[in-house]
């Protein structure tokens, strides 16, 4: 059976649309949107295999006549979250194509190519060459928020590469839509061309599809495929962690029996805890809606929700807006209970942890963007601590668990803690020695590590 965690379940729709477009005899580009931990990673990942919707053969007749083989297609796929990008972008983003294309075997003119001076210009001649050998050069940017954030292309970078688009396909990934994050940036003609798509919650089929494909490993699944479904939110992070709880449950059965409704609330236990992770994602999220959003809109629709499903007909006129973002946000979904329709929150699990949250906690107000750190105090770190210190210095005075930082700084949510707790001592060590200081890492034992600006200790 192959492997759970490298099968791919939903998305047909999307997956069509790109693939079609990123083809097109026109390449098309898209922006492609989702919050954090949705699986716009493992999306780009999959349009980047060799048996994905770009290459693979299982999709020759769905993608247009001149790029059935899969051969004519050049994927690469680049994180902009990696430090090699912050220092050089788009001069990184040409290694990354040159590595690619010299890896499919393909002859080009690479003198030539590399004597232009600028690196946009060496990435518009590969793809131009390779268009002339009728081969599709598709380029797949991820965590591309970073670039928007730190203001890594100015804006006559982004002329120049905006001729780019007229030989190769773009698709970039982000958390918010682009104007939200850059306005002026992206009205440019390099983005405001792009087809922007949102990347949410499964349809129920796929998430059904996705919960039986575990049946075959742990019998009795196929029994409460529904109650595990629910539970799940068809939220992807869910359904991929699935398969680790149905291992812990079974280990924990003695016997070994069958999975049976008397297992529920034990699998109900386990997925409420490896469903913290998004579910403090989502929390944190919520205290930093986009300015277009009203907070007390946001507080307004989650108490109601909290307690039940929001009726379609009872939506305010005011309050549509911050609903829309919730939905984007893969909070809320829109369902029907007997004979009525109505917007809930995605599982009964997220409705529990907010409601323990909000009984315990006040809600954290605004605040303001902290300021960039200079790129000369980024040096005296490595890579992995310049990460963890940016990381800390966007979140400040807040409680951030082992596991976000192991999916936000490391992008390995199922990595050890160890990682993270090496690296936290090897900067506070550094950030004790630091005259003038700048701030101090305290640990909330249990919660985890909160980073206190220095001006917030007097």
């Amino acid at each position: 059976m192959e492997s759970d965690r490298n099968r791919f379940f939903g998305r047909e729709r999307i997956l069509f649309e790109i693939t079609r477009g990123l083809l097109a005899p026109q390449p098309q580009s898209f922006s492609l949107v989702g919050p954090k931990l949705i699986g716009k990673s493992q999306f780009l990942h999959y349009l980047a295999s060799e048996d994905g919707p770009l290459m693979g053969d299982a999709f020759a007749r769905q993608r247009p006549a001149a790029f059935e083989d899969g051969a004519q297609v050049v994927v690469v796929w680049v994180d902009c979250d990696w430090q090699d990008a912050r220092a050089d972008l788009i001069g990184w983003v040409y290694r990354q194509v040159q590595q690619q294309v010299r890896g499919a075997g393909v002859a080009l003119d690479w003198q030539t190519i590399d004597a232009e001076v600028a690196a946009s210009r060496r990435i518009w001649r590969v793809a131009r060459a390779l268009r002339e050998q009728e081969i599709r050069l598709v380029l797949l940017m991820d965590n591309f928020d970073r670039v928007f954030e730190e203001q890594w292309l100015r804006r006559d970078t982004v002329d120049e590469l905006r001729p780019l688009t007229l030989e190769m396909a773009l698709v970039v990934a982000t958390e918010q839509p682009l104007h939200d994050l850059d306005r002026d940036l992206a009205a440019s003609p390099l983005f405001n061309v792009m087809t922007q798509l949102f990347l949410g919650l499964l349809d129920p089929p796929a998430a059904r599809s996705w919960v039986l494909s575990y049946a075959a490993e742990f019998p009795g699944v196929e029994s409460l495929v529904d109650e595990l479904g629910e539970l799940t939110g068809m939220h992807p992070f869910l359904l991929r962690r699935l398969g680790d709880i149905l291992l812990e449950v079974r280990e924990m059965i003695v016997g070994g029996a069958t999975l049976s409704a008397a297992h529920l609330p034990l699998l109900r236990l386990r997925l409420a805890e490896h469903g913290r992770l998004v579910f403090e994602t989502n929390y944190r999220r919520l205290q930093r809606p986009p300015a277009r959003i009203r907070s007390e809109n946001i507080d307004k629709l989650i108490r109601i929700l909290i307690s039940g499903s929001l009726p379609i007909a009872s939506v305010q006129m005011e309050d549509s807006a911050a609903l829309n973002w919730l939905i984007n946000q893969a909070m809320v979904i829109c369902c029907a209970r007997g004979q009525t329709s109505g917007y809930e929150l995605f599982t009964p699990l997220f409705a529990e942890y907010l409601a323990r949250r909000l009984q315990t906690a006040p809600a954290i107000p605004p605040q303001p963007q902290p300021a960039a750190l200079p790129d000369a105090l980024l040096d005296q770190f490595s890579k992995t601590e310049a990460a963890l210190l940016r990381y800390f210095k966007t979140h400040p005075n807040e409680v951030i668990s082992t596991e976000q930082l192991l999916a936000d700084v490391w992008k390995r949510p199922d990595a050890s803690n160890r990682r993270v707790q090496e690296a936290i001592r090897r900067l506070r060590l550094q950030l004790e020695a630091m005259q003038p200081s700048i701030g101090a890492i305290e640990n909330d034992r249990g919660r985890g590590y909160r980073f206190v600006p220095a001006n917030a200790h007097g």
